[in-house]
């Protein structure tokens, strides 16, 4: 008996030594975090001036399609998943990604990117104010305000300046287009935010107070703090750039815009 006790941990060990070792799992990277945040979908929040019935009065739609077009595909642009994945990887660890990712594959975070990415449904309906306190906390909580005003003034900066390179006839022959720019020149500030407001106005519509508290607790914790901070920052590092690609793409794509003279060396 004494013997078969003294064996008995070599035993223990022998067994233990014998089962295979799990593999680790796999760290969650910035490629992954942007598919399953859906982190590019802020950026169609570019497109809210092209629904705003104002803008509407003085520039056809068949103009305003186009410019929608551009925008998307400058989104779906390959470098901008690039930039946005190197900044996100400068300021976030792994095990963070990893618990953004756990938390927008959950129920609550299905129904938070369904919400956000039908903005284009509410972006004209009257504010909710049944739950536009619950609302406002919440878009404060994930920092969208400020996402969204860095974009859009650095693309509406570049924008413009990347027009005023242009002495395109076929621009000036859409119908007040010369007023729109001149408007946006001189109340670039005041226009944009409003089309940030009109964004984000209706943007969790269609969310069940449930709902916004358990999105509210996960971006008022440390992870989700961290997640919407670094969002962000790297919004902030593709607005100039984004502009100019979506005016390259517009100016000259104009109808009958062959032969404008570009005014400016600038490249």
């Amino acid at each position: 008996m004494r013997r078969i006790l003294l064996a008995l941990p070599v035993l223990l060990l022998a067994a233990c030594q014998s089962v295979p070792t799990p593999p680790p799992v796999p760290k969650a990277n910035a490629a992954q975090l942007l598919q399953a945040s859906q982190f590019r979908t802020p950026l169609y929040y570019l497109e809210a001036p092209l629904y705003d019935p104002e803008v509407k009065v003085w520039i056809p739609q068949r103009f305003l399609d186009e410019v929608r077009d551009t925008i998307q595909a400058t989104i779906n642009n390959p470098f901008t998943d690039t930039q946005l994945q190197q900044a996100l990887s400068r300021t976030l660890s792994a095990e963070d990604m990893q618990a953004v990712i756990d938390f927008y594959q959950s129920p609550a975070g299905q129904l938070v990117l369904k919400a956000e990415s039908s903005f284009r449904e509410r972006i004209n309906a009257p504010a909710n104010a049944a739950n536009s306190a619950d609302t406002q906390t919440l878009l404060k909580a994930v920092q969208l305000n400020e996402a969204l005003t860095g974009v859009f003034m650095a693309s509406a900066n570049a924008l413009i300046e990347r027009l005023d390179t242009y002495d395109c006839l076929a621009l000036m022959q859409i119908p007040g287009s010369h007023i729109g720019l001149n408007i946006a020149k001189r109340n670039r500030v005041g226009f944009m935010s409003r089309q940030v407001r009109r964004s984000l106005a209706n943007l969790y519509g269609g969310l069940t107070a449930e709902e916004l508290q358990a999105y509210l607790q996960f971006a008022q914790g440390p992870v989700g703090q961290r997640y919407f901070k670094a969002r962000v920052e790297a919004l902030a590092t593709i607005g100039t750039d984004f502009g100019l690609r979506v005016a390259e793409a517009i100016a000259p794509g104009l109808p009958e815009c062959v032969g404008s003279i570009r005014t400016s060396s600038g490249g």
